[in-house]
């Protein structure tokens, strides 16, 4: 005798499968970040590695900040390839565009910090932040610069793009709410 398939009841519904939604923080922003550090320590550690040891060690102090920027870059590599990617992955909204584009503007901005001669301007851009905030903290321009290191408003760059990117994460984080079992 054959065994009866049996008939599912009238009343049983099947469940469609959610659709998982992919952000640009599942493979953009990561991807984009990726990039932008084997470019990072191309530079550094190729050409910019080989510079110093054919100048005899004389542009070490240029070395050095490039390092320290290297550095900064990678505390942003991590926070936005492993912890925020993380998070974001399975979300989206309307300033992950913004986000994007502010972080593309910065890793620019790194890699000028490391093509040697174009650093001085990255410096000038980072200057910013030896102008502007000693004279927030303290209500007049101790940083001996003058007006913003007297080069008018380019120092502000950096900085700017620095608030709007924390305004920018904070507003994220709080329209983002984490989802159970994530």
């Amino acid at each position: 005798m054959i065994n009866p398939q049996p008939i599912p009841a009238l009343n049983e519904t099947t469940v469609a499968p959610v659709p998982v939604v992919k952000s640009i923080w599942g493979k953009g922003i990561p991807r984009i970040n990726r990039i932008f550090m084997v470019i990072s320590l191309i530079l550094v550690l190729g050409l910019d590695l080989a510079i110093l040891f054919v100048s005899g060690f004389l542009l070490l102090p240029f070395w050095i900040v490039m390092l320290v920027v290297l550095g900064v870059f990678a505390v942003f590599f991590y926070l936005e390839n492993y912890v925020f990617s993380k998070r974001f992955a399975n979300t989206k909204s309307a300033l992950d565009p913004w986000i994007s584009a502010i972080i593309v503007a910065r890793n620019v901005i790194f890699v000028l910090n490391f093509v040697p001669l174009i650093q001085i301007l990255g410096l000038a851009f980072l200057a910013g932040f030896s102008a502007v905030i000693p004279s927030a903290l303290f209500g007049s321009n101790l940083s001996g610069l003058g007006d913003l290191g007297g080069l008018g408003i380019m120092p502000m760059i950096v900085p700017g793009l620095f608030l709007l990117y924390i305004i920018l994460m904070a507003a994220r984080f709080s329209a983002t709410k984490k989802v159970p079992g994530q």
